[in-house]
């Protein structure tokens, strides 16, 4: 006979229920608090009591009625491995309901079930470790850019070094004065030579006359 074993059906159908509550309890064991209504958290509570009480004897019949439940190795192995040490010295009680007030829309009771042994592992904020990557980020470009530069100084050297020396000639137009300077040049330049053609001739007449 079923006296005394009326259970909450939370308004679902049996493989919605089954499923829901399966997945809850997943959630439990792999992050040892989680936040939902106190409806759900004693049904949850019922099943993972029981998983709980499981893994304190770590046998393969053991872990395989856990798997009926959970059907999850990686959950499995948690389980049996670390959350059963934890409760070693417990008989009862692995789990607490602490609640947190009403659900906003519909007016739900709310509560947070977590285990009453808990293995904290601290971490460090993601924030900082963005920070820490975005420096060293920094850092390792900032050294590209340096390598870079140097390679083009480097080049440049090289080029300025194997290319030959060309002088650039001024292409300027000259000034007044310039052109009149080089003017009176080429007329003084010109009465040099009349001179000298002039006294060459006259050498000429005197050979001449001496030769009669």
């Amino acid at each position: 006979m079923r006296h005394r074993k009326k259970r909450s059906k939370l308004g679902m159908k049996t493989s919605h229920r089954k499923a829901s509550l399966r997945n809850m309890v997943r959630s439990l064991l792999k992050y040892q608090r989680i936040e939902l209504s106190t409806a759900r958290a004693k049904e949850v509570r019922r099943i993972a009591e029981r998983m709980i009480t499981l893994s304190k004897n770590d046998t393969v019949l053991a872990r395989r009625q856990a798997y009926v439940v959970l059907e999850d190795r990686d959950i499995i192995s948690k389980l049996f491995k670390e959350i059963a040490p934890l409760f070693a010295k417990r008989t009862s009680g692995y789990t607490r309901i602490i609640p947190i007030g009403f659900r906003r829309g519909d007016g739900a009771t709310m509560c947070i079930l977590e285990l009453t042994e808990r293995k904290i592992i601290e971490k460090l904020p993601k924030k900082a470790k963005g920070k820490k990557e975005e420096i060293k980020s920094e850092a390792s470009a900032a050294e590209a850019k340096g390598q870079a530069e140097e390679k083009k100084e480097g080049q440049k050297k090289e080029a300025h070094t194997h290319e030959p020396k060309i002088k650039t000639i001024s292409k300027a137009k000259p000034t007044l004065d310039e052109e009149k300077r080089a003017e009176k040049a080429r007329s003084e330049d010109k009465k040099l030579a009349d001179k000298k053609g002039f006294m060459k001739n006259i050498r000429g007449l005197f050979r001449k006359r001496g030769d009669f």
